[in-house]
């Protein structure tokens, strides 16, 4: 009995340290390969469904533009999940109109192995959807309504809206095309305007591709249309007036005196009437008005950067110089990126400022109404009060704003250019010289004139930074003036 006992204990112990042991026999194996069954995209995320990995414990979900060579993880998820939803980050960004491709891969960590996975992946794209509007409207009489708003990005049309003081209800009157920045709303029976009345109008950005609608501002543009003007009515008397004429009182007959002769007076010539002038309306697009207006921005900017704390900012004349460019850019294409494709910051490296920290476009009627855009915006906020800035530039041209803002617009870095053993033709044969650019600026090394040594052939440029760190070549043919730099050339020998 006591060896049985023993025996039954035995094989019980055995039993548990079976059953707590992990069954290695399948889980060592490489995991099948991942089939990714759907990526479906949203405004600002993707979800992606995949089917289930034999012998996986993990999967790892990548991602990356489309046409882009290298694949970004995002996250590695448990085994008992087969899909994800990639939401829109800082790190892991999704551009409206952009197309992204997804792929999945198992991982067995027992036998710590990786399954194939698809190479090409699943392809969607986000979904464009038009940036904020910011509606005004102006009462023209008491049954009409001008409505005007800022452009938004990436809509192809503007739906209008408006609705009663007394409502809650937006009602959609008009869908007008992108290029139309406006809309007259004249009183009709199915979308009425009454006298003396509050209005408010709002406008959204719709994208017909990919039938997705943009912000806008919840409490809408307020109009009170002005009351009917009533003329006092005439009144016309039903029977004409009867004239009474009063009999005359007989009275004694005087004695007639004789007439004196009046001294006649001299005749005074009229004095000249004068002829009022018209007072002069300022034109809004002369330079002196601008130079006004642009004062009073930067007046109105340097109020709200006090309201939150904020240190003034000084006007720049560079800074000014590239704001007028670009006023004069977004008024046909109301864009942070330039008509040919670059980035904003080029306009003012062309008129000599650097440290370019950001620019805020907008339309408006006046300096107060673009300032106030600004500060009513996020987005557009975050750049205004930035606590880093030192200095401002604004531009103005035909109803567009734009302000910008850098930190020391005048520094400037020194790049030294050497032929290294060669000479340049340009600079009446010089071996070396030196530029001054604007500090921050991205300098392309194909606005640099190659220099000329007999005998040898130009291959490329090399970096040397001040601490004598090389880049042997410019890969990319562009360099990021962030300290002062050397262009030393490197040559071919062409008799090899």
């Amino acid at each position: 009995m006591k060896r049985k006992r023993i025996f039954s204990c035995f094989l019980t112990v055995m039993l548990v340290l079976v059953m707590a042991m992990p069954v290695f026999a399948a889980s060592g194996k490489t995991p099948s390969a991942v089939s990714v069954t759907k990526a479906a995209a949203a405004k600002n995320s993707v979800t992606v469904t995949w089917k289930k990995s034999k012998y996986a414990t993990s999967y790892r979900i990548y991602y990356k533009q489309a046409g882009a060579k290298k694949w970004t993880t995002l996250a590695t998820i448990s085994s008992k999940n087969l899909k994800y939803t990639h939401k829109s980050s800082k790190k892991y960004p999704l551009k409206g109109g952009k197309k992204y491709s997804y792929t999945v891969r198992a991982y067995n960590k027992y036998g710590r192995k990786w399954s194939f996975y698809d190479t090409k992946g699943k392809t969607v794209t986000i979904p464009a959807v038009p940036s904020v509007v910011k509606a005004s409207a102006k009462a023209n009489s008491y049954k009409q309504v001008t409505v005007t708003w800022t452009k938004s990005i990436n809509a192809t049309n503007y739906v209008v809206y408006y609705r009663p003081s007394a409502s809650s209800r937006w009602t959609k009157i008009k869908s007008v095309s992108a290029k139309t920045p406006k809309y007259v709303h004249k009183s009709s029976s199915k979308y009425p305007i009454k006298a003396g009345k509050t209005y408010y109008y709002i406008v959204k950005g719709y994208n017909k591709t990919s039938k997705t609608y943009g912000g806008y501002y919840k409490d809408g543009a307020k109009v009170k249309v002005p009351k009917k003007t009533v003329l006092n009515p005439t009144v016309t008397p039903s029977q004409p007036p009867v004239t009474v004429t009063p009999t005359p009182t007989k009275k004694p007959t005087a004695t007639p005196q004789p007439t004196k002769k009046p001294t006649p007076k001299p005749t005074q010539k009229p004095k000249p009437t004068a002829t009022p002038k018209p007072t002069a309306t300022p034109d809004p697009e002369s330079p002196e008005q601008v130079k006004k207006d642009i004062k009073e921005v930067i007046r109105l900017t340097n109020k709200v950067r006090k309201k939150y704390g904020k240190n003034a900012v000084k006007e720049s004349a560079a800074l000014d110089a590239g704001a007028a460019v670009r006023a004069k850019e977004i008024y046909t294409k109301f864009s942070h990126q330039r008509p040919d494709g670059t980035n904003n910051a080029t306009a003012y490296h062309a008129a000599g400022a650097g440290n370019i920290l950001g620019e805020n476009i907008t339309t408006g009627s006046s300096p107060e109404r673009a300032v106030e855009l600004w500060e009513e915006s996020k987005g557009h906020l975050v750049t205004l009060i930035d606590k880093r800035a030192t200095h401002i530039g604004v531009g103005y041209y035909k109803g567009f704003w734009v302000q910008v803002f850098a930190e020391n617009p005048d520094q400037k870095f020194t790049l030294t250019v050497d032929a290294n053993g060669g000479y340049f033709p340009d600079k009446d044969n010089a071996e070396k010289y030196t530029i001054q650019v604007p500090a921050g600026m991205t300098l392309e090394d194909k606005n640099i004139k190659k220099p000329i040594r007999d005998g040898y052939t130009f291959s490329s440029w090399a970096v040397i930074y001040d601490d004598g760190y090389e880049i042997p070549s410019i890969s990319e043919g562009k360099n990021h003036m962030n300290e002062n730099k050397l262009y030393k050339a490197n040559w071919t020998d062409s008799s090899n």
